[in-house]
Protein backbone atom coordinates (compact mmCIF):
# COMPACT_ATOMS: atom_id res chain seq x y z
CA UNK A 1 0.00 0.00 0.00
CA UNK A 2 2.80 2.72 0.68
CA UNK A 3 4.51 1.58 -2.49
CA UNK A 4 1.28 2.54 -4.42
CA UNK A 5 0.98 5.78 -2.26
CA UNK A 6 4.17 6.54 -3.33
CA UNK A 7 3.77 6.11 -6.94
CA UNK A 8 1.02 8.01 -6.68
CA UNK A 9 2.71 11.08 -4.97
CA UNK A 10 5.61 11.09 -7.44
CA UNK A 11 3.26 10.69 -10.65
CA UNK A 12 1.76 14.23 -9.30
CA UNK A 13 4.21 15.49 -8.70
CA UNK A 14 5.96 15.23 -12.08
CA UNK A 15 2.69 16.12 -13.93
CA UNK A 16 2.38 18.56 -11.63
CA UNK A 17 6.54 20.18 -12.40
CA UNK A 18 6.21 19.64 -15.99
CA UNK A 19 3.10 21.98 -16.78
CA UNK A 20 4.91 24.73 -14.60
CA UNK A 21 7.90 25.51 -16.28
CA UNK A 22 8.28 27.40 -19.34
CA UNK A 23 9.94 26.13 -22.37
CA UNK A 24 12.41 28.30 -23.64
CA UNK A 25 14.35 25.37 -25.78
CA UNK A 26 11.95 25.95 -28.80
CA UNK A 27 10.86 29.30 -28.48
CA UNK A 28 13.32 31.57 -26.72
CA UNK A 29 12.33 35.45 -25.85
CA UNK A 30 15.61 36.43 -27.14
CA UNK A 31 16.66 34.42 -30.90
CA UNK A 32 20.42 34.74 -31.62
CA UNK A 33 21.46 36.61 -35.06
CA UNK A 34 24.44 35.72 -36.73
CA UNK A 35 27.44 37.65 -37.10
CA UNK A 36 28.64 37.85 -40.82
CA UNK A 37 30.97 40.86 -40.29
CA UNK A 38 34.41 40.47 -41.12
CA UNK A 39 36.90 40.51 -37.98
CA UNK A 40 40.04 41.67 -38.17
CA UNK A 41 43.73 41.21 -37.87
CA UNK A 42 42.90 37.34 -37.88
CA UNK A 43 45.82 35.36 -36.15
CA UNK A 44 46.48 32.38 -38.45
CA UNK A 45 46.96 29.51 -36.54
CA UNK A 46 50.00 27.67 -39.13
CA UNK A 47 49.76 24.15 -37.11
CA UNK A 48 45.78 24.36 -38.46
CA UNK A 49 47.25 24.81 -42.04
CA UNK A 50 49.49 21.98 -42.09
CA UNK A 51 47.07 19.96 -40.47
CA UNK A 52 44.49 20.97 -43.44
CA UNK A 53 47.85 20.48 -46.35
CA UNK A 54 48.57 16.79 -44.80
CA UNK A 55 44.47 16.09 -45.56
CA UNK A 56 45.14 17.83 -49.16
CA UNK A 57 47.98 14.90 -49.85
CA UNK A 58 46.20 11.78 -48.23
CA UNK A 59 44.26 11.00 -51.38
CA UNK A 60 45.27 9.97 -54.54
CA UNK A 61 45.33 12.86 -56.71
CA UNK A 62 49.27 13.16 -56.10
CA UNK A 63 50.28 9.59 -56.13
CA UNK A 64 54.39 10.77 -57.03
CA UNK A 65 54.16 13.50 -53.82
CA UNK A 66 56.44 12.01 -51.24
CA UNK A 67 56.32 14.69 -48.39
CA UNK A 68 56.18 18.67 -48.41
CA UNK A 69 56.71 21.05 -46.27
CA UNK A 70 56.47 24.94 -45.99
CA UNK A 71 57.82 27.50 -43.82
CA UNK A 72 56.07 31.13 -43.10
CA UNK A 73 58.46 34.38 -42.79
CA UNK A 74 56.18 37.22 -41.61
CA UNK A 75 58.79 39.21 -41.23
CA UNK A 76 59.59 39.23 -45.27
CA UNK A 77 56.01 38.65 -46.30
CA UNK A 78 57.55 35.05 -47.57
CA UNK A 79 56.10 31.70 -47.79
CA UNK A 80 58.51 29.02 -49.12
CA UNK A 81 57.59 25.42 -49.68
CA UNK A 82 58.80 22.40 -50.91
CA UNK A 83 57.58 19.28 -52.55
CA UNK A 84 59.18 15.85 -52.65
CA UNK A 85 58.01 13.88 -54.98
CA UNK A 86 59.06 10.20 -56.68
CA UNK A 87 61.92 10.60 -59.28
CA UNK A 88 59.70 9.30 -62.04
CA UNK A 89 57.34 12.89 -62.58
CA UNK A 90 57.42 15.06 -65.45
CA UNK A 91 58.18 18.95 -65.23
CA UNK A 92 54.61 19.51 -66.11
CA UNK A 93 53.25 17.78 -63.75
CA UNK A 94 55.49 19.26 -60.88
CA UNK A 95 54.67 22.35 -61.87
CA UNK A 96 50.75 21.52 -61.67
CA UNK A 97 51.66 20.00 -58.10
CA UNK A 98 53.69 22.95 -57.30
CA UNK A 99 50.40 25.29 -58.15
CA UNK A 100 48.78 23.41 -56.18
CA UNK A 101 50.13 23.47 -53.50
CA UNK A 102 50.16 27.81 -53.22
CA UNK A 103 46.69 27.25 -53.70
CA UNK A 104 46.11 24.76 -51.13
CA UNK A 105 48.17 27.18 -48.59
CA UNK A 106 46.15 29.99 -49.64
CA UNK A 107 42.41 28.18 -49.31
CA UNK A 108 43.71 27.10 -45.91
CA UNK A 109 44.52 30.42 -44.84
CA UNK A 110 41.21 31.81 -46.05
CA UNK A 111 39.23 29.08 -44.19
CA UNK A 112 40.61 30.75 -40.80
CA UNK A 113 40.28 34.79 -42.46
CA UNK A 114 36.95 35.70 -44.34
CA UNK A 115 39.05 38.46 -46.19
CA UNK A 116 41.58 36.21 -48.31
CA UNK A 117 39.88 35.20 -51.36
CA UNK A 118 40.32 32.18 -52.34
CA UNK A 119 42.66 30.71 -55.33
CA UNK A 120 41.14 30.00 -59.06
CA UNK A 121 42.59 28.90 -61.95
CA UNK A 122 44.01 32.58 -62.71
CA UNK A 123 45.26 33.30 -58.72
CA UNK A 124 47.02 31.77 -56.02
CA UNK A 125 44.53 33.70 -53.94
CA UNK A 126 44.30 36.71 -51.85
CA UNK A 127 47.10 35.52 -49.33
CA UNK A 128 49.45 35.64 -52.16
CA UNK A 129 48.56 39.60 -52.77
CA UNK A 130 50.33 40.64 -49.88
CA UNK A 131 52.70 37.49 -49.74
CA UNK A 132 55.48 36.70 -52.28
CA UNK A 133 56.50 33.00 -52.48
CA UNK A 134 59.28 30.62 -53.32
CA UNK A 135 58.40 26.90 -54.92
CA UNK A 136 60.71 24.20 -55.06
CA UNK A 137 59.79 20.50 -56.81
CA UNK A 138 62.18 18.09 -55.42
CA UNK A 139 62.43 14.74 -56.49
CA UNK A 140 63.21 13.09 -52.95
CA UNK A 141 66.15 10.94 -53.91
CA UNK A 142 68.08 13.39 -55.36
CA UNK A 143 67.24 16.75 -53.11
CA UNK A 144 70.56 17.65 -52.45
CA UNK A 145 71.42 17.76 -56.32
CA UNK A 146 69.54 21.08 -57.44
CA UNK A 147 70.21 20.46 -60.98
CA UNK A 148 67.89 17.77 -60.60
CA UNK A 149 65.04 19.86 -59.24
CA UNK A 150 61.98 20.22 -61.55
CA UNK A 151 60.57 23.58 -60.38
CA UNK A 152 62.90 26.18 -58.41
CA UNK A 153 60.71 29.64 -58.74
CA UNK A 154 60.10 32.86 -56.79
CA UNK A 155 56.67 34.72 -57.47
CA UNK A 156 56.78 38.34 -55.89
CA UNK A 157 53.39 39.56 -53.72
CA UNK A 158 50.83 40.07 -56.35
CA UNK A 159 52.19 38.58 -59.61
CA UNK A 160 50.24 35.20 -59.60
CA UNK A 161 52.61 34.36 -62.24
CA UNK A 162 51.96 30.98 -63.55
CA UNK A 163 54.41 28.22 -62.16
CA UNK A 164 57.02 26.85 -64.82
CA UNK A 165 59.39 23.93 -64.63
CA UNK A 166 63.47 24.64 -64.33
CA UNK A 167 63.38 23.38 -68.15
CA UNK A 168 60.90 26.11 -69.17
CA UNK A 169 62.24 28.88 -67.19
Amino acid sequence: MKKKLFAAALSCVIILSAGCTKSNILDPEVKPQPDFSTVENVVLEWKQVNDDLAGYYEYDEYPEVVTFNYAHRDEEKMIVAQLFVEGTIDGETAARYGADLIRHINDSIAIQDNSVALSDENSFGGFFDEYGFTIQVIPSETNEDETTWLVNMTVPAGAHTPITPVSNE
